[in-house]
């Protein structure tokens, strides 16, 4: 996938849907490069996406009362500059879709000096917080979505890459209590996090990828245990009782992104 930087940066943040704030990197945030980590933007998005969704009010409290909530179903994001320590990024953030029940929200990421450093888009469904399915739309959630959306900032795959081979287990993990978010699952950046510590050359860590295309397909609660596998820029997050991928994720080589 080629990235268009100067048509990310130049194009207009919706009046009618979009989100702005400002977020600075903190010390607990960043690797031994100095330089601030892919799940710590991935946390950045995912407060500003909260942030926007109040503005339609479609936030999680205004759907918890009627049993259901926004859930991460997959999200691309693409960086090609990590900010270090102590600087400030601007998180810019609209919704910019909806194909068969799934909405999309694109995020821009922008340096302290106005450069656009970052992109993403991700994928939302509706959760049933009872059934820990996927929920139906009731016909209020699609009268408050944004018509028109703002623009999409990239034209992720329909079908993520995967591949077909086996992957050899490089860790295991027992889900904490610490783990777990608002909605009784681990949270979707500490899922990364798991990804990303074994993604690097011979399952080392890299938490300053160029780019990931990465799945959330079902929730791991607490207590469950999990492998982690990698081969070859293809991970998933296995859970040991049944060997169902919880998690599946593409980090392609740098050399990919333009």
């Amino acid at each position: 996938m080629t990235i268009d930087w100067n048509s990310i940066a130049n194009a207009p943040r919706p009046n009618n849907c979009g989100w702005k704030g400002t977020y600075r990197v903190r010390y607990s945030e960043i690797g031994d490069t100095g330089k601030v980590m892919m799940p710590a933007l991935a946390d950045y998005m995912q407060d500003a996406a909260g942030w926007g969704a109040r503005i339609l009010k479609l936030a999680y409290d205004d759907t918890v009362d009627h049993g259901i909530a926004w859930v991460l179903a997959r999200m691309v994001i693409h960086i090609r500059d990590y900010p270090r320590n102590g600087e400030d990024i601007l998180v810019e953030t609209w919704p910019s879709g909806v194909s068969r029940r799934v909405a999309t929200r694109d995020f821009r990421l922008s340096n302290n000096k106005g450069e656009v450093f970052g992109v993403a888009q991700s994928f939302w469904v509706m959760f049933d917080l009872n059934t820990r399915r996927a929920a139906q739309w009731p016909d209020w959630i699609e009268e408050r979505l944004p018509n028109p959306p703002g623009p999409k900032l990239i034209e992720a795959p329909l079908r993520p890459a995967f591949t077909k081979k086996a992957l050899p287990t490089c860790d295991n993990i027992k889900a904490r209590p610490s783990d777990v978010d608002l909605y009784g699952h681990v949270n979707n950046v500490r899922l990364m996090q798991w990804v990303l510590g074994v993604s690097g050359p011979d399952n080392s860590p890299d938490f300053h990828p160029g780019s990931l295309d990465i799945q959330f397909r079902t929730e791991c609660r607490v207590h469950e245990r999990v492998e982690i596998r990698h081969a070859d820029g293809f991970a998933t997050v296995t859970r040991e009782e049944d060997g169902t991928d919880l998690v599946r994720a593409h980090i392609p080589p740098r050399t990919k992104i333009v």
